[in-house]
């Protein structure tokens, strides 16, 4: 049973850190991702109508990209290096009970950044994508 009664929410309030990289900025928003493992075909010759296929033993680690508003005061962090500890903290419902928000959170390192378009009447925005590198996490912790 959740813990919230609560069927919904928004991504207002949702957060990203990292635990060594001091890139706080102000997100726009932070792209849906997706898990999956790949699918292997074990279809035979004596496979008819569809092919057969059973799952891969190991899962791809997501990527996921983040939506900011560029900050010219900022140093750009840095691509690659050294993974990190990268987390995302979902809005906690405080209207249903919730005393601990959710997370999702494993090591990894940003992997690009696309700097903002300059132009008039246009707020400068940046992207970049986090990529996780499978050696902690990701892992999903639920609210409570």
């Amino acid at each position: 049973m959740p813990v919230t009664s609560t069927s919904g929410d928004t991504g207002n309030g949702a957060t990203l850190t990292f635990a060594t990289t001091a890139f706080a900025v102000g997100l726009q928003n932070i792209q849906g991702w997706t898990e999956e493992v790949e699918r292997l075909e074990v279809s035979t010759l004596a496979t008819t109508s569809f092919k057969r296929y059973i799952a891969s033993d190991l899962k791809e680690t997501p990527e996921i990209t983040v939506n900011f508003y560029w900050d010219t005061s900022l140093a750009r962090p840095a691509i690659g290096g050294t993974p990190e500890t990268m987390t995302i903290t979902f809005p906690i419902r405080t209207n249903g009970g919730e005393a601990t928000a959710a997370n999702y959170a494993g090591t990894g390192f940003i992997r690009s950044i696309t700097w903002p378009t300059l132009e008039n009447g246009s707020v400068q925005m940046g992207s970049m994508v986090l990529s996780f590198d499978g050696t902690t996490g990701p892992t999903w912790t639920k609210s409570a």
